[in-house]
């Protein structure tokens, strides 16, 4: 069995928005800039300008909402294949979010004109890659909402990792506690607990720091079964 054939339930919505498939993107690349970002980079900043999207070809960028007294709550990651600004340059306002890269990053910037004027008027692949784009993140936003009432820390944690899985092709989750519970809205110390709990009934890997799926069939099983608490 292939991490792609499980077959067993709805792949969850989880908040990392990917897109291996970037063939409709291949033949307008000319048309924007390379720009590359290093891991820690602040991409954008609340109340930037917007000037254009950006495409992010490589590598995974986080867009997390901050209080004015510093707090934050990360939103979503973004790897390839997603599109970054596109909500904002559409309304007309600035950023809202703080956008950081947290590994080494490469996009193809392009200007708004670009977008208005070439992108959507002569690519209608593209136009239909930007709204899948911001479908994505609507989704995600009222499924954490849905998740964070009705499900356990169990099943949130379960649904993600799968998700997370099938999107990357990989039973590999490269992510921290820390992150994942952000992610999640759960406490750290509750992800940590819960992830002990999924590796006792061997759901995931033993002998190993990183979380490794051990079994994406079992998972997915374990999910359909709404993932009763370990």
């Amino acid at each position: 069995m292939t991490i792609h054939d499980t077959g067993l339930v709805q792949p969850p919505i989880v908040p990392w928005i990917t897109f291996r498939d970037q063939g409709c993107w291949e033949g307008v690349l000319h048309l924007g800039r390379k720009v590359e970002w290093r891991a820690g980079d602040v991409i954008q900043r609340p109340e930037d300008e917007v000037s254009g999207i950006f495409l992010l070809r490589s590598g995974t960028i986080k867009v997390a909402a901050a209080s004015p007294g510093g707090l934050q709550r990360t939103l979503w990651l973004m790897g390839k294949g997603s599109v970054l600004g596109e909500a904002a340059m559409f309304g007309r306002h600035p950023y809202m979010h703080e956008i950081v890269a947290i590994e080494d990053c490469a996009a193809i910037e392009f200007s708004r004109a670009t977008v208005m004027e070439t992108l959507l008027p002569h690519h209608p692949a593209v136009s239909a890659a930007l709204l899948s784009n911001m479908a994505a993140k609507c989704y995600i936003m009222s499924t954490q909402v849905e998740d964070t009432t009705f499900l356990s820390a169990a099943q949130r944690l379960g649904r993600f990792l799968y998700g997370v899985c099938l999107a990357r092709g990989s039973r590999h989750v490269p992510l921290s506690h820390a992150t994942i519970a952000d992610l999640l809205g759960l406490h750290r110390v509750t992800v940590s607990n819960t992830v002990s709990a999924l590796r006792r009934a061997g759901l995931l890997q033993h002998h190993t720091h990183d979380i490794v799926v051990a079994d994406i069939g079992r998972l997915a099983r374990f999910i359909e079964k709404d993932a009763p608490p370990v």
